[in-house]
């Protein structure tokens, strides 16, 4: 659409109109779905809600609200049943699962266009890229593009912050619909500096793109510029931003009121803009304005000519008017790059206002608010809050553009270089996997190698997402904005200062919980909290062990006494069996001298048999008390696992000693046996003494011990 007005003769202003203005094909069907829906919600009673202003356009919101359509600032506003209208700029697809979860009927008036940058983050992650959106963080458009691509993705606003990531593999280029072609072209250049494969999606509008050139064109034919569009349409501000670099004023209004004649001189060519979200009506509002202005300037000449012809405008007031006042003193405006300290008057979603002590606040966008995007900017900072925050330009209303980023990550550099150079443990919350490695932030982006990530090599670090590591800085750059971190570095320091002061502090005699590390044929390694100290085998268990691998095995977590500290060599000898009872202990009173009792051999040597009594105590069948007879070698009367009885012969309960024997066993099983024989003879005559020392004789196993199986019992 096209609109132009000329200049009379005796006009102030000529006023000169962008070719094309009103509503993109995206706004139009946006505001015509909202304008329809509601009509048949009128019909069923249902209430209408936008998620958030549909447009960027206050005075359409407004118009929208008149008709019942109200505005939600999230889901949880909307009740169920209800129809909500996503905005044009889009929404990211998890919130129309839990819409539909709720029961909210959803209708979607996301632009075409916007929608084509969403299906195209899809596609590219979908096929393995790693997606770099260049665009606003905090934009309803970036965020639904972000929840869409469902992969690896960065936003940027800035060839400047690509110098931030770390990248390997392929990358794909997508950019938010209102993004200016130049930016786009420069961020590409910067990522194929680093990367090898970088494609680009063309995903501008070129509405957009062709009002943004105009725009351009325009400005440099006007003395004054007046851009019309909602304070928050990034389109708008788009156009605003392109209009300030030809050098000229520029205003940026809302609607015609916001017209100053105080803005214009007599003779001056006005161009007017206008972003894409705003109505045609509203321009054709301004441009009447200016026309009104040109008649009253006229009809003013006209009435000064005629009350007194050649006098001054001075001279032709009216008596008795008051001079004008003194101007009120303002403060001088910091300038960009200066550093100031404000209080949080307000928070909104979409800015944050501060006090510097200026005639207008601050503004705070919420992107500026740290290197990590915030939804919700009232949990990061309070109203009254005091707050530092640098002036990074002053946009066209004369504001402040304030960010507390940029001073958060001087602050971060200057933290960095220090730990690097104090060898200090940092903090680093991770943020994201990425080949290679992790990326954390640390005020600034830093990235962790896989090789440093933990003591030993992990296959999968997508647990370490979200959680916070204590890491050493082992390389910082601040002009290559490199920061290489080591949690192995800082593990490794917290496990050697853990292991002394666990070496300290041990005593002998202790009890201490461990878990078995290493199992060797000898023995285990216990980590007792962080210093592994050897559990030998002799120290296992109070029976004979064999094998370490039967008492414990790796991994198992067992409660063990420290024996012996060598803190010079750093050595540590432990025990298992001294956690539990000593079975020596009772050995006395149940292994008395003289007692005949049964064991099992447990080990046959060139000197005699071990023989096990219970578990845990042994006593030695010396070679001499295995039989009556000479033996040449234990093994020719037992062997391992023969069950036998003996004799206590001598019990050192100090030495853990006990002396048995075989033959006086079976000496006193005979003679015990030969009195009970006896004591039966008595009781009948028939039998003879002869006959029954025979039998007994007979019966007596004068050879060795049973090996086909128990021993006879008294």
């Amino acid at each position: 659409m096209a609109l132009s007005t000329g200049r009379t003769a005796k006009s102030l202003l000529e006023v000169l109109v962008a070719r094309e203005y009103g509503f993109c094909i995206g706004v139009k069907k946006a505001v015509e779905l909202a304008q329809k829906v509601a009509e048949e919600a009128g019909e069923s009673g249902r209430s209408v809600w936008t998620l958030g202003p549909l447009i960027h356009n206050r005075r359409v919101v407004n118009d929208l609200a008149r008709r019942g359509i109200r505005t939600a600032s999230g889901l949880a506003d909307v009740p169920p049943g209800d129809i909500l209208i996503l905005p044009s700029h889009g929404a990211p697809p998890e919130l129309l699962t839990e819409a539909r979860a709720k029961g909210v009927s959803v209708r979607d008036a996301t632009c075409p266009l916007v929608r084509k940058v969403q299906d195209a983050a899809r596609s590219l992650c979908r096929e393995g890229y790693t997606v770099i959106v260049v665009g606003q963080p905090s934009h309803t458009e970036v965020r639904s593009v972000v929840g869409w691509a469902g992969g690896p993705v960065h936003v940027v606003e800035s060839p400047e912050e690509v110098g931030d990531l770390t990248l390997e593999g392929k990358v794909a280029v997508v950019s938010q619909t209102t993004q200016r072609p130049e930016t786009v072209r420069r961020v590409t250049e910067r990522l194929r500096e680093m990367v090898a494969d970088v494609r680009v999606e063309p995903t501008l509008c070129h509405v957009t793109s062709r009002r943004q050139e105009e725009m351009r064109e325009l400005a440099q034919k006007v003395d004054v510029v007046v851009v019309v569009g909602g304070r928050q349409s990034a389109n708008t501000k788009k156009l605003v931003d392109i209009a300030r670099e030809s050098g000229k004023p520029v205003y940026h209004v809302e609607s015609a009121q916001e017209i100053d004649q105080s803005w214009f001189s007599k003779g001056d060519t006005v161009g007017v803009a206008a972003g894409t979200s705003t109505p045609d009506w509203v321009t054709e509002e301004v441009v009447a304005k200016m026309e009104e202005l040109n008649k009253n300037t006229e009809a003013q000449d006209e009435e000064g000519k005629a009350a007194s012809p050649g006098a001054s405008p001075k001279e032709a007031a009216e008596p008795g008017t008051e001079p004008a006042q003194e101007a009120q003193v303002i403060p001088p405006l910091p300038k960009t790059g200066d550093t100031v300290t404000g209080t949080v008057v307000k928070v909104s979603p979409e800015e944050i206002l501060v006090d510097i002590g200026y005639k207008t606040e601050g503004i705070l966008p919420p992107s500026e608010l740290g290197r990590r995007f915030v939804s919700d900017p009232s949990e990061v900072v309070k109203e009254g809050e005091v707050i530092d925050a640098l002036i990074v330009r002053i946009d066209d209303e004369g504001r402040p553009v304030l960010s507390r980023r940029r001073i958060a990550e001087e602050q971060a550099w200057r933290r960095l270089e220090e730990a690097h150079r104090e060898g200090l443990t940092i903090e680093a919350p991770v943020t994201s996997k990425v080949k290679g490695g992790l990326v954390a932030d640390v005020g600034t982006r830093g990235f962790i190698p896989a090789s440093q990530v933990g003591l030993e090599y992990i296959e999968d670090l997508s647990g370490y997402v979200g959680k916070t590591l204590k890491v050493k800085v082992i390389e910082v750059d601040r002009g290559d904005r490199r920061v290489i971190l080591s949690e192995k570095k800082a593990l490794e320091e917290e496990r050697e200062r853990q292991r002394l002061a666990v070496l300290e502090s041990l005593e002998e005699g202790e009890i201490r919980e461990g878990e078995v590390k290493r199992v060797t044929d000898y023995g285990a390694f216990v980590d007792i909290g962080g210093i592994d100290g050897l559990l030998h085998v002799s120290e296992m268990s109070w029976k004979r062990v064999n094998d370490p691998r039967e008492v414990v095995k790796e991994g198992d977590r067992i409660q063990v006494c420290v024996l012996k500290v060598d803190r010079e060599r750093e050595r540590v000898s432990l025990g298992l069996k001294q956690v539990g009872p000593d079975p020596w202990a009772e050995a006395v009173k149940q292994f008395p001298v003289g007692a005949i009792v049964e064991g099992r051999v447990v080990s046959v040597v060139d000197f005699g048999a071990f023989v096990e009594l219970t578990e845990g105590v042994e006593g030695l069948v010396h070679i001499s008390q295995l039989a009556p007879r000479r033996v040449a070698h234990p093994s020719e009367v037992v062997e391992v696992g023969d069950r036998v009885r003996v004799k206590v012969l001598k019990v050192n309960p100090k030495d853990r000693r006990i002396s048995l024997s075989i033959r006086e066993a079976e000496q006193e099983m005979d003679r015990r046996q030969i009195k009970k024989f006896l004591k039966e003879a008595r009781k009948d005559s028939v039998v003879t003494i002869g006959d029954m020392v025979g039998d007994v004789l007979q019966g007596a196993n004068l050879g060795g011990p049973e090996k086909d199986g128990e021993p006879d019992k008294d």
